[in-house]
């Protein structure tokens, strides 16, 4: 068989068996050409429609289905294969012609197949209904996939009877019977329904999607989650405690992140609500409703669960965020600031000046700056020790800070070199700070030298984009620096303003 290279091989001793096998599951003729059809490259609404209409089985299943309240919708019922394929598309006529190879009560039947048949239907409708939300183009072939998924069962039953039937555990625990299988043969019902379904002509990925039944939830993508679910949602409904087992089962998908209790639930009534009319079309008793008011309620207390918890996480993650944006305050602030005085270092200054330089340039307004050095500041150092030397800047630098406003920009330049940088401001506006700073020095001591107050005083230079023709940031800083250094020669403790050497002097 073609199909098989792109499966998991089959253990070579049960492989020699079922290609021996005279009584394994096969389908009508007519069903079989549908799925020639189906497999053809272009296959067309009116050659299904020509072979399902040589059946009489085949076309009345095909009517029922068109005419279902799940295809219906309130339209007018149809008569004819054509319009009955139309209505329910390509991948539901393929569903329609497969189940026939559904498990069929007989007089041989060592297995219950009422209860695989049931099964193989709510699987069928759950999973459909699954992948609406979660992968709706894949959802018709999800359809078909889920209704064979256990066929595989049929073929050990075929092959063995009585013996298998002995071998494994009660059908309705599905996962200890897959284990069973897997002990007994080298492989469970979900390969060799692979394997038959390709021995039919079934298209590929239906084939694969048999095998993909029977996983873990958490493993793998939408639409294998689609199908690992419905067969589990189908063993709840099905169960002696049905309550309970789907108990279980929410719980279980409380830790799934793609799925939520309220989709969960929609799917559940859904099921609910097209189980009668797919259990006539199929010809089996319909499965028992399930108490769905114990269902809801388990539902609600889930989901409150889910959100207390969500809650608290996000408590803690806000929590988090707020410790995170916190600390990188802390560190932006250890980044720009100068450790000694608390003011901005060098770097800070220079980066937000070519910025204000820039911004200045771009939008014709007044930038300023001002470099300030303490006078004799060395003098200090040597008399008075480094100590008291941190301790004068610290006392300047608060000042200072004090003294500059909201928009202005204070900071260490290097030893006892301070810079401000004050945007939107005039050699006017700049030179009024300048004399504030001066008259506090005079008036205000830095600091007390044995016992003595120390008044010190400082060299101020100015600079501002007026004074000449400025390239770059780092120009007008060296135009303030040059003003600071003229008071310095001109004996200190005073204020001075850039001018631009004359070109012809």
């Amino acid at each position: 068989m073609a199909g098989l290279a792109n499966l998991p091989p089959l253990p070579d001793t049960l492989r020699t068996r079922l290609a021996d096998c005279r009584t394994l599951p096969s389908l009508p003729a007519a069903a079989a050409r549908v799925i020639a059809i189906a497999r053809s490259t272009d296959p067309c609404l009116t050659d299904y429609a020509r072979t399902i209409g040589q059946d009489p089985a085949l076309t009345l299943r095909l009517l029922s289905m068109a005419n279902s309240a799940s295809y219906s919708r309130g339209g007018n019922p149809v008569t004819t294969c054509l319009d009955g394929v139309s209505r329910i598309g390509l991948d539901a006529t393929l569903a329609i012609a497969l189940s026939f190879g559904l498990p069929r009560p007989g007089k041989n039947a060592v297995l219950d197949h009422e209860y695989l048949c049931q099964r193989a239907i709510i699987a069928a409708i759950a999973t459909q209904e699954l992948a609406q939300h979660l992968c709706p183009h894949e959802a018709p072939q999800l359809f078909t996939t889920a209704l064979l998924q256990d066929i595989g069962i049929l073929a050990f039953e075929s092959l063995d009877g009585d013996a298998y039937a002995a071998h494994i555990p009660d059908l309705r625990q599905h996962q200890k019977l897959s284990e069973a299988e897997n002990e007994r043969y080298g492989c469970d019902h979900s390969l060799v329904g692979a394997w038959l379904a390709i021995s039919w002509g079934v298209p590929g990925p239906i084939a694969a999607g048999i095998i993909d039944s029977h996983g873990h939830l958490a493993d793998g993508d939408a639409r294998k989650l689609c199908l690992r679910l419905s067969c589990r949602i189908a063993d709840c409904w099905l169960a002696a405690d049905s309550a309970s087992a789907f108990s279980a089962l929410l719980r279980q998908l409380a830790s799934v992140a793609s799925l939520d209790i309220v989709m969960l639930m929609t799917v559940m009534q859904e099921l609910q609500h097209r189980l009668p009319s797919l259990a006539r079309l199929f010809e089996i008793t319909c499965p028992p409703a399930i108490d769905s008011t114990h269902l809801l309620a388990e539902a609600k207390e889930l989901l409150f669960e889910q959100n207390l918890r969500m809650t608290i996480r996000l408590s803690e993650q806000q929590r988090e965020l707020e410790a995170l944006h916190a600390s990188h305050v802390v560190l932006d602030e250890q980044h720009r600031t100068d450790h000694l005085t608390q003011l901005a270092n060098r770097p800070w200054l220079e980066k937000r000046l070519e910025q204000h330089f820039d911004c200045a340039k771009q939008a014709r307004q007044p930038l300023a700056v001002m470099f300030i050095d303490l006078d004799h500041f060395k003098l200090i150092n040597d008399r008075f020790g480094h100590r008291f030397g941190d301790e004068v800047l610290i006392h300047f630098a608060a000042a200072l800070n004090n003294m500059v406003r909201e928009s202005d920009i204070a900071g260490r330049y290097g030893g006892e070199e301070f810079l401000v940088i004050m945007p939107n401001t005039s050699r006017q506006q700049a030179g009024i700070l300048a004399d504030r700073i001066r008259q506090y020095l005079i008036s205000q001591p830095l600091a007390q030298a044995d016992g003595e107050p120390l008044h010190v005083t400082a060299s101020i230079g100015i600079a501002d984009l007026e004074d000449g023709e400025f390239e770059a940031a780092a120009a007008l800083v060296d135009a303030a620096d040059q003003a600071m250094y003229g008071v310095k020669h001109g004996g200190r403790d005073g204020v001075a303003h850039y001018e631009e050497p004359d070109p012809s002097a």
